[in-house]
């Protein structure tokens, strides 16, 4: 029963980081159709970012928020003066972001070098349940991402913004004929799921090594999550595509090493895409 209740908690717990890791590509890609290669890029910047800040003497929650913001800064740059010329063109934009990608990563390597950087841990302690053990930071971390995940929900389905974004995505000709500034609404989204990611690597920075490829970690199976969980469903779909790949992922390792559950994980989703090609929460 311990066993099966640590296995359970490890599981959510993953299911929210891995929530985290693909809200900003859940963003972008689900409301925009853009294919960010950039993605895990981001996520090492973010990383980086709060790795830099924290050497300097800035404290952690406050490096984070720079962290977010810099990268949204730079999503920012990356949408106004390339991206938003190739909205309609999905390969163009796949290989532009993909070069983004590439040349973030030499330029982190030329700035930082490629050494192993570790971020401490703010709150390294543990609540004790008997034999059970909750990681504080860990937990605090699957909290901001449920809230980030709430806090968009309530965007997207409460307020006129949300209206907006939405009638944006079910046809973006039509929303620009109701008034719909199509341009700032891309924008917007575009510089939202950049900040996103940033966040997430800043967040999740303690929990690994930070390198130059921290990011890559995470694109494939943020990818996997946003795919499996259905295109376009920003909340459920990223929750139910990260339990189905995170948590999943930390069941099957309990039988066999951390590669074969990896493997078994993306033999399940490539199933899952067999059967239900548009996603599990998403109409057929």
């Amino acid at each position: 029963m311990q066993t099966a209740l640590s296995v359970l908690v490890d599981s959510v717990l993953i299911t929210f980081v891995f929530a985290l890791a693909a809200l900003g590509l859940a963003i972008i890609f689900g409301l925009m159709g853009v294919i960010n290669m950039g993605h895990g890029a981001m996520l090492t910047l973010g990383a980086y970012f709060t790795w830099f800040a924290t050497t300097k003497g800035v404290p952690f929650v406050a490096a984070v928020l720079l962290a977010a913001a810099g990268v949204g800064l730079i999503g920012l740059l990356l949408e106004h003066f390339i991206i938003r010329h190739f909205y309609d063109r999905p390969f163009e934009t796949l290989l532009l972001t993909w070069g983004f990608f590439l040349i973030s990563t030499e330029l982190i390597k030329i700035a930082f070098g490629t050494d192993l950087r570790t971020v401490t841990n703010p709150l390294p302690g543990a609540a004790h349940f008997g034999s059970f053990v909750l990681p504080a930071y860990q937990s605090v971390v699957a909290l901001i991402s449920l809230a980030l995940i709430i806090g968009l929900g309530v965007m997207l389905y409460r307020t006129g913004l949300g209206i907006k974004i939405r009638a944006l995505v079910q046809n973006a000709e039509v929303a620009s004929l109701l008034g719909l500034n199509v341009a700032r609404a891309y924008k917007l989204v575009f510089v939202a799921g950049s900040a996103a990611a940033g966040l997430a690597g800043a967040l999740i920075s303690p929990m690994l090594s930070v390198d130059p490829y921290i990011g890559n970690i995470f694109l494939v199976r943020s990818f996997f999550v946003v795919i499996v969980g259905g295109i376009g469903q920003v909340l459920g779909g990223t929750l139910v595509g990260s339990f189905l790949i995170g948590g999943s992922e930390t069941f099957f390792a309990l039988f066999s090493g951390q590669v074969v559950a990896q493997t078994i994980v993306f033999m399940l989703a490539i199933l899952v895409l067999r059967f239900r090609p548009a996603g599990v929460l998403r109409a057929q």
